[in-house]
């Protein structure tokens, strides 16, 4: 599969996983590889779950969805409902 490709499939997944999400964009850094991505997810399904939980929670979908070997990094912002009203509004 191309790398143009690999963001797509990177929100695909996410989106998947996290089916009420708010939010779920990604940002190629890589001039288009997407060998380094930027993801924001947001869904209150983060409420009371640790930021590095939620960060394994993705960083493990990636890896059972074989997508782990193509990304060089992943950046990834993983906030509540709340948190992401709170970036917008400050």
């Amino acid at each position: 599969m191309s790398c143009s490709s690999l963001a797509d499939r990177v929100v695909e997944e996410v989106n998947a996983k996290y089916p009420n999400a708010i939010e779920c964009s990604i940002v190629d850094h890589s001039d288009g590889c997407g060998a380094k991505l930027e993801l924001t997810i947001v869904t209150d399904d983060f409420d009371g779950v640790l930021l590095l939980k939620r960060h394994r929670e993705i960083n493990n979908l990636m890896k059972e969805k074989g997508l782990w070997d193509e990304l060089h990094a992943l950046q990834i912002n993983a906030w509540t409902g709340k948190q992401w009203e709170a970036k917008k509004s400050g």
